[in-house]
């Protein structure tokens, strides 16, 4: 119930009312080439020392299902006077078809694991107001909302030092498939990450047992 409700509020969380680009495939594609700058181009601005690549077809595709099921069981809600995400995200999840769909999405992700390379997934989402050129700083801003406003799928069990640090982090190199696509009549964009969990090399076990079984929610 929590993951598929995460997975939602992170569809959802991205409307806009402004023309972006369209939801067609050949779109996304072209979405997620143009957001590959600007990404690479926010980490070197704000030191985040990772890189952004392509992410392979299955993962194009993973968003654009996502997307899809959105889009599909949105035509079929009624979302009377909805003013602001959060009545289009109460009407999504009062509707029975659109939780089994997103649970069934979810299942694809198994837990990551921490240093054996297994497949960490992440989602972000960015509130554009204007469609992604080749080339701009608009970009980049929209690239640091796709950053800031993620979080993760499927990550592994976590602790927390006495201080709140995790046991890990994110590795250097990060795959991105981005979507975007219209529901209650509003637009919005989400990306899907793919890159693994390392060893946060800050972590340290807490002194005083909250380092043992701390969850990081």
């Amino acid at each position: 119930m929590k993951l598929f409700k995460k997975v939602l509020a992170a569809a959802l969380a991205g409307v806009l009312a402004l023309s972006v680009l369209t939801g067609c495939n050949n779109s996304n594609s072209v979405a997620t080439v143009k957001m590959l700058d600007a990404l690479n181009d926010w980490a070197k601005v704000y030191g985040e020392g990772i890189t952004f690549e392509k992410g392979n077809e299955d993962l194009q595709n993973q968003v654009n299902a996502l997307v899809k099921i959105v889009d599909e069981v949105g035509k079929d809600i009624d979302f009377k006077d909805a003013k602001d995400i959060y009545d289009i995200y109460n009407a999504f999840m009062e509707n029975d078809a659109a939780r089994l769909k997103l649970k069934d999405w979810a299942t694809q992700f198994t837990k990551a694991n921490i240093g054996d390379g297994s497949p960490l997934y992440e989602y972000g989402f960015a509130d554009i107001s204007a469609t992604l050129s080749a080339s701009s700083s608009k970009n980049i801003y929209y690239a640091g909302r796709l950053i800031n406003e993620n979080d993760e799928i499927n990550p592994p069990e976590t602790k927390q030092d006495n201080h709140g640090e995790p046991n890990w982090t994110v590795g250097d190199k990060s795959y991105v498939a981005v979507a975007t696509g219209e529901v209650g009549g509003k637009k919005y964009m989400i990306a899907l990450f793919q890159t693994t969990a390392v060893t946060n090399p800050k972590y340290q076990p807490g002194d005083n047992g909250m380092g043992e079984g701390a969850s990081k929610d």
